[in-house]
């Protein structure tokens, strides 16, 4: 019966079965022996953007700075503000810690197609608010969930957010012209549906340090597939303004005048003298020690030569003059 179905002898299925059972008669294939599984789903989006993730933390960079300088005006002080890496994520898990009341902000980026959240935690708005009208930057804690912001509340985050659309403007236009406008405003994430819950997006948080020692974040949420149709544009290298190649020339200049001015020590080798364990311990005061000075010394900084020179005599000192140059000025 086993044979009709089959099409296997005992023999064959009993081999079969010995084979399973002990491991060690499996045959392997040499070639397949560093062979590694990569587990692919196909039903998950590629994280890949096609282009060098660190242009998104460029342009991060670039925008924590242009925010700063904007803030200044505001909050009557300069606050610390440190961009974190860019994460890739779902929409779902970017917005998974967030508790309300926020600011949180539904923004089109023009000429790209799709919505992104600009969230801004409260702490910053009342810092700005108390730092707005004469104070001294202090924040609010413990805000019940319900609590909307006031009018007045509600002026000053139009203010900051049209700070931080100048510094993003400013920040993007190294790639692309690109204009912000916000589109509507909440205070709780959930009512902030801008996509699916597995749909992938582009997260970047920026930690303030203000006044008072009050600490908050601004954090962007930008969709993965916002972002594709300038992935060629983020490909190239991020470059940087008029204003900042100066700032970078000057500050070039004035590292190198400093570095002129580092004291270094010299040390010449200019004779050699080889004694035995004997006749150096029975050296004494006073004791003459004939030598003979090289032709041609060896003139190092920190035991690495740098210079070869001839030995001489100028006003009964020994002097030297450098024949070439073993590594000061030389390119590796």
């Amino acid at each position: 019966m086993v044979e009709e179905t089959l099409g296997l002898t005992e023999e064959e299925l009993d081999a079969i079965a010995e084979t399973s059972l002990d491991g060690n008669n499996v045959p392997i294939n040499a070639s397949s022996r560093d062979t590694q599984v990569i587990a692919h789903d196909l039903a998950s989006e590629d994280s890949s953007l096609g282009f060098n993730q660190g242009a998104i933390d460029l342009v991060n960079e670039r925008f924590a700075r242009q925010l700063r300088m904007g803030l200044i005006d505001v909050l009557r002080t300069t606050p610390k503000i440190a961009p974190e890496k860019v994460e890739i994520t779902t929409f779902k898990k970017s917005i998974a810690n967030m508790a309300a009341p926020l600011s949180i902000n539904t923004v089109k980026m023009d000429p790209l197609r799709g919505m992104s959240l600009i969230v801004i935690e409260p702490k910053i708005i009342f810092s700005a608010l108390d730092s707005f009208f004469g104070g001294f930057g202090k924040g609010i804690d413990n805000i019940t969930p319900t609590r909307i912001f006031t009018p007045t509340e509600a002026s000053i985050i139009d203010l900051l957010m049209n700070i931080v659309f100048a510094a993003l403007k400013d920040a993007w236009s190294p790639i692309m012209q690109v204009n912000f406008q916000r589109v509507s405003s909440e205070v709780n994430p959930q009512f902030a549906q801008i996509a699916d819950d597995d749909e992938l997006m582009l997260v970047s948080k920026f930690n303030f340090s203000l006044a008072n020692d009050v600490e908050g974040y601004l954090q962007i949420i930008q969709p993965f597939s916002l972002l594709k149709p300038a992935r060629d544009l983020l490909r190239s290298r991020v470059q940087t303004s008029d204003d900042e190649d100066e700032q970078d020339s000057a500050w070039e200049r004035q590292l190198n005048d400093a570095a002129l001015d580092v004291p270094l020590l010299l040390r010449a080798k200019i004779a050699e003298l080889s004694l035995t364990y004997g006749q150096l311990t029975n050296l004494r005061e006073g004791q003459m020690l004939p030598i003979e000075v090289f032709e041609e010394a060896s003139v190092s900084i920190d035991n690495i030569e740098v210079f070869t020179a001839a030995t001489g005599e100028v006003a009964g000192k020994v002097a030297l003059q450098i024949n070439r140059m073993s590594r000061l000025n030389k390119k590796e």
